[in-house]
């Protein structure tokens, strides 16, 4: 510190240095990936090794002094995922009966915070999320909001288990807080944008521009379809307890592949980062995971005619999507409101025509 240099300029230059390290950070990065180009789709170097080379490879990824307790959550992670994904279609009833449907999502979430914790290094100040980029790594946001998501998915997964069910019916506040205000509380957690990453163009090798930005188009358009015919559509659904058993089970899968979507993509970036596989593949694994939730709503479409009034709440969710925080707010109260009342049988008469009354024992 200077002489007699004040606290709050002392404190601005630090912050000037802060970012500065950032940019030289990426700028850095960016140099050597010029330098050397990532390779195309196709197997790497590590790929044509002896199986005993391989193994050792794989028990350095995973087992390293570096980062240690962050890479062995993630191999507990995709142990559980690989068997959660074979019992799923080997005996279903096994699998709702097996600790996966609590202990996967909750690894998932386990995982997200030891990335927290490990990643402190990562850009804190570039707008860019590194996602969808061939030159730069996730930035530390990212890191953080991905906690976000694993949290609402393990909150999904156990509420369509019966016995956390009857368990978050009796919390009320609780369940009230993850089915109606999840997005409220996601104000809590730093917010990374699809327009950052679509904005940024030093992130991205020329090649490759074109085809992130529809990339990124293409992601954004299901990140808002899931949020409100995945995320609060289900909620509702299952909060009137309007699911039957044979839709709980296709929803499970997917759950699966959201599983796949929010912890797995991001171990996706670091193969990626590793150089084992190009960045076109990479993200065509990840669409492949978040689009095959269509395959379970293939299944069960009659879910949205059956619940016309769910799928009108969740259309206007839609509509004011963009609108102001404050707009969205208001209209979660109002969804809250009407949906809390057609529970306890409390509705005004004039809603209760468009809201039935929720099918099974409440």
């Amino acid at each position: 510190m200077l002489a007699g240099e004040p606290k709050s300029e002392l404190h601005q230059r630090n912050k000037r240095k802060e970012i500065t390290e950032d940019e030289d950070y990426l700028e850095n990065e960016a140099e050597i990936a010029e330098a050397k180009p990532p390779q195309k789709d196709s197997p790497a170097k590590i790929w044509s090794y002896t199986p005993f080379r391989q193994a050792a490879f794989l028990a350095h990824l995973f087992f390293a002094p570096k980062f240690f307790v962050h890479r062995v959550t993630g191999l507990i992670y995709l142990l559980q995922y690989a068997a959660a994904f074979a019992l799923y279609f080997y005996d279903y009833d096994m699998f709702r009966a097996s600790p996966l449907v609590w202990s996967l999502p909750l690894t998932g979430v386990i995982q997200s915070i030891t990335a927290i914790y490990t990643f402190t290094f990562l850009p804190k100040k570039t707008k860019d999320p590194g996602y969808f980029s061939d030159k730069y790594t996730m930035n530390y946001p990212f890191i953080v909001e991905n906690s976000f998501f694993a949290l609402i998915l393990l909150w999904q997964w156990v509420y369509y288990d019966d016995f956390f069910y009857e368990m978050f019916k009796e919390t009320v506040v609780f369940e009230w807080a993850f089915v109606f205000f999840p997005y409220v509380m996601r104000q809590a957690w730093p917010q990374t944008r699809f327009r950052d990453s679509l904005e940024s163009t030093n992130g991205k090798t020329q090649k490759n521009r074109f085809f992130y930005q529809i990339a990124i188009m293409v992601t954004k358009a299901f990140y808002i379809w899931a949020k409100h015919y995945i995320g609060y559509f289900l909620n509702y659904a299952r909060y009137l307890n309007r699911i039957s058993p044979e839709q709980t089970k296709h929803i499970y899968l997917m759950e699966i592949s959201s599983a796949f979507a929010t912890t797995i993509a991001v171990f996706l970036h670091t193969l990626k980062f590793r150089k084992m596989i190009g960045p076109r593949l990479s993200f065509f694994i990840y669409a492949f995971a978040y689009l095959s939730t269509f395959y379970s709503y293939y299944f069960i479409f009659d879910v949205f005619p059956k619940n016309l009034d769910l799928t009108l709440l969740c259309l206007g969710g839609v509509a004011i999507n963009f609108a102001s925080r404050k707009w969205h707010v208001l209209y979660q109260v109002m969804v809250f409101s009407i949906i809390v009342s057609s529970r306890y049988n409390i509705a005004p008469e004039a809603l209760k025509g468009f809201l039935p009354l929720p099918v099974g024992n409440q």
